[in-house]
């Protein structure tokens, strides 16, 4: 019989067993607030207002914008304006450009700024001919107010604004308030 400790057999150094385990997918979490970038086209709009007053003062206005939507709530643009006077057979054109940015700061309801930079039509007295005669003046108009959007459809939209002119001196063709009512529909969907 063996005298001696007693001795366990050696193991061998094998490798671990690697068992196979199911591809763990992690899901994608997207923000609310994040949004994927859009095309360019995807943010243009265009519209305007027009206003149209027949009998026997008329007066035509065309107001067409192309605009571009930098967020959700906050548009800007640039547009054309046409302004067509007539009264007891004397007839006046006001016409230029603007620009304009609106914020939506709570519900549909919006703050909105305007300039416009006319090239005005008016009727001024000639001293030495005793007459009137028809003169031109470019004339800066800032506006600036308060406004409703009713949103029309995914991204379409008509607005009610109330604007003050904060430049209705002669010869200007706004009074104070300015009311308009305008539309803007987007280029694509």
């Amino acid at each position: 019989m063996p005298t001696g400790p007693v001795v366990e057999p050696r193991q061998q150094n094998r490798p671990p067993v690697v068992q196979p385990q199911d591809e763990v997918i992690l899901p994608q979490v997207v923000k609310p607030a994040q949004e994927a970038p859009k095309a360019l086209l995807d943010r243009m709009f265009w519209g305007g207002s027009f206003g149209l007053q027949l009998g026997t003062f008329t007066n035509i206005s065309l107001l067409p914008v192309l605009g571009y939507r930098a967020t959700e709530t906050f548009w800007m643009g640039v547009g054309v304006v046409y302004h067509y006077q007539s009264h007891r057979g004397l007839s006046l054109h006001n016409y230029g450009g603007r620009v304009f940015a609106q914020q939506q700061v709570f519900n549909n309801f919006l703050i909105h700024a305007d300039y416009e930079q006319l090239s005005v039509e008016y009727m001024a007295p000639n001293q030495s001919a005793g007459v009137y005669e028809k003169r031109r003046v470019s004339k800066g108009i800032p506006m600036a107010g308060l406004g409703y959007r009713q949103r029309i459809g995914a991204y379409g939209a008509a607005d009610l604004l109330l604007l003050y002119n904060f430049d209705d001196s002669f010869p200007s063709p706004y009074s104070n308030p300015v009311i308009r009512a305008g539309f803007s529909i987007p280029f694509r969907r």
